[in-house]
């Protein structure tokens, strides 16, 4: 009796461009982390990702815009990973979640790729424009909250949010920052946090200090 063998189900066209998009992705992240943007050519993305040019025009409008898509899924892992060290904290201390994330922050900036893409060439590749809704997609919710919260239980004298949201990510870039192009990034490291820290608890309402 002859054993009938099922065919393996064929890939739908919207499952194989996913496939394809992020066979991009992943390559130009490899190559942007290793190389830089500058030096990274189209070439080299499609032959690492398996692809063809066609394939990566069909994605990609141009080398910027898949350098976009990049940065834009290093921030959203950034701060999903500063996020989980935040609710390691309990609520009832949203300055302390504060901290935690933004130290959390500074520690997974010491990444190379994080680096390289995210503080050292995205100033130079992408507009003011875009970086700041990136900012706002992935960050300034999460920040805004906190500290939301913070003046909400007492902890944080009531002041304007938007302004305090966007100085303290603001402070946050430049530490990182500081860190990346330091000679010794551990020294700077912690330096930048104890520095972090006493900014973040000079932020407490007297009665909550």
């Amino acid at each position: 009796m002859a054993v009938k063998r099922e065919r393996p189900e064929r890939r739908s066209q919207a499952e194989r461009s996913a496939a394809t998009r992020g066979a991009l992705v992943r390559a130009a992240r490899e190559l942007f982390a290793r190389d830089g943007y500058a030096a990274t050519g189209r070439e080299a993305i499609v032959e690492r990702a398996g692809v063809t040019r066609g394939a990566l025009y069909h994605h990609f409008d141009d080398k910027e815009a898949l350098f976009r898509a990049v940065f834009e899924e290093l921030e959203a892992e950034v701060m999903a990973k500063a996020a989980e060290a935040a609710v390691t904290v309990p609520p009832d201390d949203p300055l302390g979640q504060l901290r935690a994330g933004s130290l959390a922050y500074l520690d997974i900036t010491l990444d190379p790729a994080v680096q390289r893409i995210c503080l050292l060439d995205a100033p130079a590749v992408l507009s003011p424009a875009v970086r700041q809704e990136v900012l706002d997609a992935y960050a300034a919710g999460l920040v805004r909250e906190v500290l939301r919260a913070a003046m909400e239980t007492g902890a944080l004298i009531p002041q304007p949010l938007e302004p305090l949201t966007h100085l303290l990510l603001a402070a946050l870039h430049e530490a990182a920052l500081y860190v990346a192009r330091a000679g010794d990034q551990a020294a700077a490291r912690a330096e930048v946090g104890d520095t972090v820290t006493h900014l973040l608890d000079g932020l407490r309402a007297p009665a909550a200090r």
